[in-house]
């Protein structure tokens, strides 16, 4: 898919992620997600308190308001300039726009920042999976992070959305995700899909050392479905899904399970 229209499918959506945005908090799936992802960037803050954090392909902002007040400087980029419109507004509205930097650039296409110029990249909501070229990207990412820094994404899980895709519709469909890693979503949104030793090989093929891959809220789809979204709001579920959480999203079958991969990886020094 050509960056023009990425950014057309972004900007109608800007609305609806800025509204959802304003709800997080009284939804039981955004609370376990953002709980799910911070576990793996907050241990890393003190390697740099007061550092540079680029959040890449940032949609209407997850970050900025929990690591600004932390002292960090924060760079949002996204392709859509309305969805870069919604983050300023949120920023605005919580008090934080002073220590955030608004950019309009592509994932794959970071040009105007020099290299080595981050201590984190952060790049939630699978930018690698939705973007134009997942291999740019992943480029880009490792080359304005600073030795020493860290790189932290997640991508779509090719095997689970092989599963998905046959349940819905038993068909020789599954085989071509599996196979190209390539997938067309609702709304024609194309989907560049990998497998966990995939994403790996990937970092480590840019000289990066990962040193987490895991599965990020397994069970759960995304969006998780509406009978997920209902069970979350028993306590009893939520508990057993936050166990899950903490003891086994490392684990190789449970990463094979999970729709969304998650990875941590360095830039040596």
């Amino acid at each position: 898919m050509h960056n023009d229209e990425l950014r057309r499918i972004w900007n109608e959506r800007a609305e609806y992620h800025a509204a959802r945005k304003l709800t997080e908090s009284d939804d039981a799936m955004s609370r376990f997600y953002h709980t799910s992802w911070w576990r793996h960037i907050e241990p890393l803050l003190s390697n740099f308190p007061s550092g540079t954090i680029l959040e890449a392909g940032c949609g209407t902002g997850r970050w900025a308001e929990h690591l600004v007040p932390l002292g960090y400087s924060v760079t949002l980029t996204d392709i859509s300039p309305v969805m870069l419109k919604k983050a300023r507004e949120h920023a605005e509205r919580k008090g934080f726009v002073n220590g955030v930097i608004l950019k309009e650039f592509d994932v794959c296409d970071l040009h105007p920042f020099a290299d080595n110029s981050f201590d984190m990249v952060i790049s939630t909501g699978e930018p690698i999976s939705l973007c134009a070229d997942p291999e740019k990207a992943f480029s880009e990412y490792c080359r304005v992070v600073r030795p020493g820094g860290y790189v932290l994404c997640d991508a779509g899980n090719k095997y689970r959305r092989a599963l998905e895709v046959f349940t819905k519709d038993p068909s020789a469909a599954f085989l071509t995700i599996l196979e190209t890693g390539e997938h067309t979503a609702h709304g024609n949104m194309d989907l560049h899909l990998f497998g966990p030793s995939e994403l790996k090989k990937n970092f480590e093929t840019l000289g990066m050392t990962v040193h987490t891959l895991a599965g990020l809220t397994p069970m759960l789809t995304f969006p998780p479905s509406t009978t997920a979204q209902t069970a979350m709001q028993d306590q009893t579920t939520l508990q057993a899904l936050e166990e899950l959480e903490r003891k086994y999203t490392q684990t190789p079958e449970i990463i094979a399970l999970s729709s969304r991969l998650i990875i941590v990886a360095q830039k040596p020094h």
